[in-house]
């Protein structure tokens, strides 16, 4: 399972204070098991948290709204985590 981040600064005071690694725990948590094996960020995310996990960390923003996804960026950050995955099997 890919996780991809959000872009935008989160609303909800709680949900902004969780790091990455909270995050995952939270989910990971509900689902029952570990299950999250790459992570999709933008560049200004901290991923010290997560050195257990494939993290793909680049520039993602759409260039007219930046709290968006740009696609074609977003797909190329999956492909990238689709390979290196693959190639960890």
């Amino acid at each position: 399972m890919i996780y991809i981040d959000n872009l935008g600064k989160e609303l909800s005071v709680a949900a902004a204070s969780l790091s990455l690694r909270d995050k995952l725990a939270l989910m990971e948590e509900k689902i029952g098991r570990v299950m999250v094996d790459a992570l999709i960020v933008g560049p200004q995310t901290d991923t010290q948290s997560v050195p257990d996990r494939l993290v793909i960390q680049q520039n993602l923003e759409a260039s007219d709204i930046p709290y968006r996804h740009d696609r074609q960026l977003l797909r190329q950050a999956i492909d990238q985590a689709l390979s290196q995955l693959a190639a960890r099997r």
